[in-house]
């Protein structure tokens, strides 16, 4: 039964299934709603759905279940129908959410109702391309816009707003407990995430283990029991004596969030956890080969930077796969020097070992 607050506003549904990192990104826009004391329901990837439940601005989360195809597609979306929104936001703008659109037209005209209003945001295609095409000498003012004020706009915020997902953070478990005692008394750490599902994202794991053996603070190195590159800058650190805490496939997504959290900062390939860091109030330090930090999705914390090479031919792509070069293929993040990284983590993040 819908309260009277409920009643006195129109009913909200947010489309954004996927990724990891695009729907951290586009939890801006439940601040947008947080802010008019109103909530929506929203339609996500059963894989991405952790991000979200719990959310204060979610009243219900509908989980989608890719493997189910075409036709659990089209009955999620007769589901939907049938509950009589009032306003959709496609944060999505896919093949499949297209489709909803349409079978929400059809349905809405054959019962002879009123379809309900869909806005889409703006993918900015084209300033993103020109930015690709022309480098570095494509105008500032015509690259694309903050993916997080995108969001938020179309869901009629100011594109101030931010992701908050904090509400992750109070949770606990006895993995927690148990990540908390594995620490030394007193130390500080840094989340490191050295993978990445793309080859053209991934700084070396030798370029990593050069960086992490001048940290005072602890590194955590996280990842899942499938990252190799996770894997194998722990057996680097392991060989080299390096101190350093092992996460590697031992979290959960809310167990990650947190300790996050706790964290000096995040250090690593440009990937979801260094979104889901900032929206839980840590910088990130990403490091950036193919893609900048002016491409919309880079950090957005005052605290948080991107660094990359100063190659000419950044950027090239959103993952690295239209890297020109035959030879010193991915220059950009290989050529990458520890010694170029560490002074700006030095400034922000971490003290430097004295000679």
């Amino acid at each position: 039964m819908p309260t009277s607050h409920e009643l006195n506003h129109p009913r909200r549904l947010i489309f954004r299934l996927s990724s990891l990192g695009d729907v951290i990104l586009s939890t801006a826009a439940l601040e947008a709603v947080a802010a008019k004391a109103t909530v929506v329901d929203w339609v996500v990837a059963r894989e991405y759905a952790p991000i979200l439940r719990g959310h204060p601005a979610v009243r219900r989360l509908w989980e989608f279940d890719r493997h189910t195809g075409l036709f659990g597609w089209i009955r999620l979306c007769r589901e939907l129908h049938a509950e009589g929104y009032d306003e959709i936001y496609d944060l999505h703008r896919t093949l499949r959410t297209t489709l909803a659109r349409v079978l929400f037209f059809i349905w809405s005209l054959s019962a002879l109702d009123s379809a309900p209003r869909w806005r889409s945001f703006a993918k900015q295609r084209w300033r993103m391309y020109g930015y690709f095409i022309f480098k570095k000498f494509w105008p500032r003012a015509l690259r694309p816009r903050l993916f997080v004020q995108r969001f938020a706009r179309c869901m009629d915020g100011t594109g101030q707003e931010r992701p908050n997902l904090r509400h992750l953070v109070p949770l606990a478990s006895p993995m927690d407990a148990e990540f908390e005692r594995s620490l030394p008394p007193g130390a500080s750490y840094v989340c490191v995430m050295p993978a990445s599902r793309w080859a053209g994202k991934r700084w070396p794991v030798e370029h990593y283990g050069r960086l992490l053996a001048r940290f005072r603070s602890l590194p955590v190195i996280m990842g899942t029991a499938g990252d190799e590159d996770s894997r194998r800058l722990v057996e680097l650190l392991e060989a080299r004596g390096i101190a350093h805490l092992s996460a590697v496939g031992k979290l959960d997504f809310p167990q990650t969030a947190r300790v996050l959290s706790r964290s000096a900062g995040y250090l690593g390939s440009d990937t979801g956890l260094a979104h889901l860091a900032e929206a839980v109030g840590v910088a990130a330090y990403v490091l950036v080969g193919p893609t900048s930090g002016d491409l919309g999705f880079g950090p957005w914390r005052p605290a948080s930077r991107a660094l990359g090479s100063e190659l000419g031919c950044r950027p090239c792509s959103k993952d690295g796969r239209a890297c020109f070069r035959t030879k010193r293929r991915f220059a950009c993040l290989t050529e990458l020097q520890p010694e170029s990284v560490l002074p700006v983590l030095d400034q922000h993040l971490v003290e430097r070992m004295p000679q």
